[in-house]
Formats: C-alpha cells, structure tokens, sequence
C-alpha cells in the first residue's frame, strides 16, 4: 500500500480553478481507478495552502494515478505555487484500517510509464517506521 499526504501551496487569485481541478481530480480517480483507497483534499489554515491524503492499494496504483491521462491533462503550472509529497504510515490501530506503506521493487516487465513515475515518486521507507511497525 502507498499512502501520501501532499502539501500544496496555491498561487494568489488561482483558489477556484484550484478547487474545480481537484474536484474533476476527484471524480475520475474514484471513477476510473480501481487502486485508489483514499483520495480526499483540505483546505489549510494558512491562505493559499492546501492538503491532499491520498491511499492506494500498492505503489503501482499511486503511480498509475500520477501518469493517468485525467492527472496529466491539467495546467497545474498555471495554478501551483508549490506541492511536497509525503509518503506517510499509518499508526497501527490508529490508522483508519489502512495497511502499512510498503516499497516493492521495480518489476523487470514494467512499463515505461511505472519507470517514469518510479524515478519522479521514488518511495522510501524510513528506519524509524520498522521499529513501531
């Protein structure tokens, strides 16, 4: 399983396009992917700042999202101010049922499409994570 938070800073006066992509975001990962878990975007305190928690059944799914057609056929240059994924683990028996983040490695049959986003997303599990597994 894959589980991200993102972090993401909007540029000023962009809120709206911002939100109507996230929306049309929202309606094609649930309706076109079969490995999306979570998918769900906040609204931060601070202005301009946004969250979105997003779960996968496996790292291939999450990658598939980021090279899928309805996540590249937006103009996020246009509206971004800038964006940092989190890869995160949820805390066992506090985690909402979500399995445990895990990095399977690259097949050898895989598509040019999973290297791509495996060298754009790469997943690392840190030390610390395998000590409260």
């Amino acid at each position: 399983m894959a589980s991200l938070l993102a972090h993401i800073k909007i540029q000023p006066g962009k809120e709206a396009k911002w939100e109507a992509i996230m929306r049309d975001m929202v309606h094609h990962t649930f309706g076109t992917e079969e490995g999306v878990i979570r998918y769900e975007y906040w609204k931060g305190q601070e202005p301009l700042s946004y969250y979105c928690l997003l779960s996968f059944k496996d790292k291939w799914a999450f990658y598939h999202h980021q090279m899928s057609d309805h996540h590249e056929g937006h103009d996020f240059a246009d509206v971004l101010a800038g964006i940092t994924l989190e890869y995160i683990d949820p805390v066992e028996g506090a985690g909402g049922g979500l399995p445990h983040t895990s990095d399977p490695a690259l097949p050898d049959d895989a598509s040019e499409n999973m290297k791509i986003a495996q060298e754009r997303f790469p997943l690392s599990i840190p030390a610390w994570w395998g000590e409260r597994a």
